[in-house]
This record gives structure tokens, sequence and C-alpha cells, in this order.
């Protein structure tokens, strides 16, 4: 939200047209992303694992890159899968934790997960502030390494093999 609209206006030749170019692809990658959410079956519990990872770790080399590129449809490219992605796992990991969570804390739950979204936005929004009026490369540059490194992080973790083996057990149920 920081990012990007600096990075269109000092580096991107299209400018403001780049920068809607570049919301446009995220945007529509994650409303492509939604709808396969619904349309293909849901992954078992290891390609799940797989997938967040991976997802995780195109994040972090995506935005690692984004402070070097200097072309417009290189940058559209890598954000229209990102979008695509990320509206997919939103969906995914929502239903599961809606599936997964006691009805009666469920509303504690997605209040949450809502305010770790959105709740904490402003404070990512005002650290970006600062480092963006430092140097634009860093940004991305460490945006992108804390991304790879939690991934990092995320694929060694006990959680993330109970999150497959539910999703697997699921699945079982589905299917009986």
């Amino acid at each position: 939200m920081v990012g990007i609209p600096v990075l269109a206006a000092q580096r991107l030749p299209e400018g403001a047209t780049a920068f809607g170019l570049l919301m446009s692809a995220y945007a529509g990658g994650n409303l492509v992303g939604f709808m396969m959410a619904g349309f293909l079956p849901r992954p078992s519990g290891k390609a799940m694992s797989m997938i967040l990872i991976s997802l995780m770790v195109a994040f972090g080399v995506v935005f690692a890159a984004l402070g070097f590129i200097q072309s417009t449809w290189v940058d559209f490219t890598l954000m229209l899968p990102l979008g695509l992605g990320n509206g997919y796992i939103y969906i995914v990991l929502f239903s599961w934790v809606q599936t997964r969570v006691p009805k009666e804390m469920l509303g504690r739950m997605m209040s949450i997960l809502a305010f770790s979204s959105y709740g904490l936005m402003p404070v990512s929004q005002a650290i970006s502030g600062a480092v963006v009026k430092w140097n634009l490369d860093i940004l991305f540059f460490s945006a992108g390494a804390l991304v790879l490194l939690l991934a990092l992080w995320t694929a060694f973790q006990h959680a993330l093999k109970i999150f497959s083996e539910s999703l697997a057990a699921q699945e079982v149920l589905a299917d009986s």
C-alpha cells in the first residue's frame, strides 16, 4: 500500500498508469483466486502445506525483486499470480478456520483474524512510510527477506503438520 505507489512514481515510466496496472493485476488475481477456491477441490493436507509455503516464498522473492525491476509489465506479470495465490489461500484458510473453531468462539477468532489483517495495517504502513523515505530498495528487499524468513520458520513448525493432518482428516470425513 505504501511501496507500490512510490515505486510507480519513481521507477516505472508509466507513473500513475503503472500503479493502476499493478494494483489491478493483484486485485484481478485475487478475484480469480477466490473463484478457483470455490471451483477446485480442496487440496490434501500435504499439498496445502506445500501451496502455503510456496506462496510465502513467492511473495518474499517478488517483494524483494520489485524494488529492483524497472518494467511495469514484468511487475504486472509478477503481481497477477501473487494475487491469484493470495485469493485462493485466503478462502481456503478462512474456510478451514471456520470449520475448526468451536461455534461459540468463532466470532472471537474472526475478530482476531480481522485485527491482524486490518487493525495492524496502519502500523505496517507507518513503518513502511518511514523506510520508503529513507530508501525504496531497502523497503522492498527487507519486506521480501522478512517474508522469506517467515516462510522458512513456518516450514519447520509442528503446527503446519497439525494443519496438514486436520485437512486430511476433513477430507476423509467429507468422503464418508
